[in-house]
């Protein structure tokens, strides 16, 4: 059995139709939708982009001890080394910058430039489409982005493209040798900043004059209008439509190599963003500098990705309402390809629902920040039940509770109303904390129960 991991980064899963989107296209990822188990509550662990590799390579909740660039340190055993010493041939190919640091374990490790790369530097000053009041500064960081866009010439130079013609390139040379192999690809769209060609973009605002909020500032969405916002999202959707055509090429690809039905196909995402959903646009609130003022709640809208995972020789669909994280991706990995799964793993294989078998289901989620600077600020967390959402807001938010099968899009807070069923799930989120290991300063400090914020918080943040 070979096994294909291919991440989309700030991928929602609400703007992909075998998720019940109505509007934007995505045929490749519903046609495997249509022979995988689609998971429609699959949430970050460790959040953002950095931290959910780091659970995904060890199978741990790492938010609880680990930074944004924290390396390997309690003893974990990453993925790829367990794969590689069980005779399989690995590969890490993508262009997400956070790429770096994992590739240990990886017989090949290829980083496609460009995302986080000043490409052109000698390039033109570009015109900027939009106000840089509503742009994620600064302005010499806007103005690289758009020189690199300057060197595409058509479709197949953008990173997501570049990615998977060389994920393809690496297939072909290995595929039909003696070892199975482990391909990991991981692209940084459609993350933002969203410059698909403009036939993606006519799909969904072929007639649009106003800004174009390509890189949106983070903050309180106040300050785009309700028409920057919509085309905002459909200019996302139009990333979206180019990043599925790609994974379409490499899925493709696969079929043609005739390895298909001898594959584990996984295509995940880490996190969303807020297109104003909230009275929020992007992920954390940012200064002009780019520098974390403020960490926001992973309300359901940014902490759910979509999971799409096929086994070899599935060809008909299904679809599971349990909940999971991607610590669970390692365990499902090594245990449906027969290695040992080490015991430093925190996450819950998923192989029995791939099965169809009855199972127990996890009864909760946790989507956190990292707890490093807890001590001087305490970062956000989620706890989520299949009934409620308890918002955990630390220092920098109200502490929040959602009842989600009357409030779905979880705009009315309750925790006034029941008191009592916030401190419940308060106990039942602390115990999660002390089952992960969680270091004893850091659990601490989260045990009252809707404590006072603290006053003159220091300016710096992590994530």
């Amino acid at each position: 059995m070979n096994v294909l991991l291919v991440i989309a980064d700030t991928l929602r899963a609400d703007y992909l139709s075998c998720y019940g989107n109505e509007w934007v296209r995505t045929p490749h990822l519903d046609a495997l939708a249509r022979e995988a188990c689609l998971f429609r509550n699959f949430f970050c662990a460790s959040f953002p982009t950095r931290p959910m590799r780091k659970d995904l390579h060890s199978g741990r909740y790492t938010f609880a001890y680990t930074s944004w660039r924290g390396d390997w340190e309690r003893g974990e055993v990453p993925l790829a080394r367990v794969l590689r010493s069980a005779g399989f041939q690995t590969a890490l190919i993508g262009d997400t910058p956070s790429n770096g640091g994992f590739e240990h374990g990886f017989d090949h490790f290829e980083m496609i430039l460009g995302q986080a790369h000043d490409m052109n530097p000698d390039g033109d000053r570009q015109k900027i489409p939009a106000s840089l009041r509503k742009l994620r500064g600064p302005a010499a960081r806007i103005q690289r982005l758009l020189r690199n866009a300057a060197l595409f010439r058509g479709e197949e130079d953008r990173y997501v493209a570049q990615t998977m013609r060389a994920a393809y390139r690496w297939l072909e040379s290995t595929y039909g040798g003696r070892k199975p192999f482990f391909l990991l690809v991981d692209t940084f769209d459609p993350h933002e900043p969203w410059n698909p060609p403009q036939h993606y973009i006519d799909l969904y605002a072929p007639k649009y004059r106003g800004d174009v909020l390509f890189e949106p500032a983070y903050e309180p969405a106040g300050y785009a209008s309700a028409a920057e916002v919509r085309h905002m999202r459909r200019l996302y959707a139009a990333e979206v439509t180019l990043v599925d055509r790609w994974i379409g090429y490499l899925l493709e690809g696969l079929k043609r190599l005739r390895a298909w039905d001898e594959t584990l196909v996984i295509v995940a995402s880490d996190h969303g963003f807020y297109h104003g959903e909230h009275g929020l646009i992007g992920k954390v609130n940012l200064d002009r500098r780019n520098v974390i003022r403020k960490r926001w709640p992973l309300y359901r809208t940014i902490a759910r990705a979509p999971l799409l995972i096929k086994l070899p020789g599935q060809h008909r669909g299904r679809r599971s309402a349990a909940f999971c994280q991607p610590p669970d991706l390692m365990p499902t990995i090594c245990e449906l390809a027969g290695t040992r799964i080490p015991k430093t793993v925190q996450g819950t294989s998923l192989a029995p629902f791939l099965r169809g078998e009855r199972t127990p289901r996890r009864r909760a989620v946790v989507s956190s920040y990292g707890f490093t600077q807890d001590v001087k600020v305490r970062a956000p967390s989620s706890y989520r039940t299949t009934r409620y959402l308890y918002v955990y807001g630390g220092d920098e938010w109200e502490h929040e509770l959602y009842d989600v099968r009357a409030d779905p899009a979880e705009s009315h807070n309750i925790i006034s109303e029941r008191p009592a069923i916030a401190e419940k799930l308060h106990g039942e989120y602390l115990q999660f904390l002390r089952a992960i290991g969680c270091p004893a300063e850091y659990l601490a400090g989260r045990e009252p129960f809707r404590p006072r914020r603290r006053r003159n918080l220091p300016k710096h943040r992590v994530i």
